[in-house]
């Protein structure tokens, strides 16, 4: 019996096109139906994951920068910051080293930015961010109205980002959490902070063992999250180690994969 659904955005639950299809709103609307808690588990940040909830037409737990944040009846139930010596050091670390540079409080961003990747946020979000330098934590917080749970670097130069990843692991160790959500980002959250860890505190806040918890996603960042939920299911689309840590691997996100694992486990 499982009591609570958790799935990954990008990648996931959004076809290629930011779009999401019939079929999984319908079995995300079944889910609901026979009881189950449906959740949103992202590196997003929360005023996005609104807007996807809203897509879906279904009230939904929301988990936001991978756990930092999560909202459940309407109510903020964890909220965890990246430290402002952290953010700094990071954020003055990728200073002109990336072609984006994003700084995310739960309901606005700011961005560091050529044009292009100012309109593909915008593109992926819905809205535009605060163009602005990001060095300084107290400017951002007060241009933003709050302070910034995430930093997130993007360049299409993959071996770029693979490289300041890196670097990044060793000058924010013990700091700061560090990884890639797909080949162009760096994301950086506040420390002790995973998908996994989200889902364990969800089970201790609601009492729901991890055994009844099933959790798709897609990512490297996801691996934690798929190998805590009692099934951890992958898209086809998903890299390898994600496709490792998981119990099931379903069609991919455009082939609208959740409908189709949910369908075989009953649901």
């Amino acid at each position: 019996m499982y009591s609570i659904i958790f799935t990954d955005i990008d990648g996931t639950l959004l076809h290629d096109d930011l779009t999401i299809g019939k079929d999984t709103i319908s079995a995300l609307t079944r889910a609901t139906e026979k009881g189950i808690i449906t959740a949103l588990c992202s590196g997003r940040y929360m005023k996005s994951l609104d807007r996807i909830e809203r897509m879906i037409g279904l009230k939904m737990m929301k988990i936001a920068f991978n756990g930092a944040l999560i909202e459940h009846d309407g109510k903020l139930i964890r909220d965890i910051r990246i430290s402002e010596e952290a953010f700094e050091k990071a954020a003055s670390f990728l200073k002109g080293k990336t072609d984006a540079l994003i700084a995310f409080t739960p309901s606005s961003y700011a961005i560091m930015a050529d044009s292009f990747w100012v309109n593909e946020q915008y593109r992926i979000l819905g809205e535009y961010g605060i163009e602005m330098d990001l060095s300084d934590h107290e400017r951002v917080c007060e241009a933003a109205g709050d302070a910034p749970c995430k930093l997130l670097a993007k360049d299409n130069d993959h071996n770029k980002i693979a490289r300041l990843k890196a670097e990044l692991d060793n000058l924010l160790a013990g700091e700061a959490e560090v990884f890639s959500s797909y080949p162009n980002n760096i994301e950086i959250i506040p420390t002790g902070i995973d998908k996994g860890g989200a889902l364990e505190a969800v089970s201790g806040l609601l009492g729901i063992p991890l055994a009844q918890m099933i959790a798709f996603g897609d990512w490297d960042n996801d691996k934690e999250m798929l190998r805590s939920a009692g099934m951890g299911i992958c898209m086809a689309n998903g890299s390898p180690s994600a496709k490792e840590a998981a119990d099931m691997i379903t069609a991919s996100n455009n082939e609208d994969g959740i409908d189709k694992a949910l369908r075989k486990l009953g649901i």
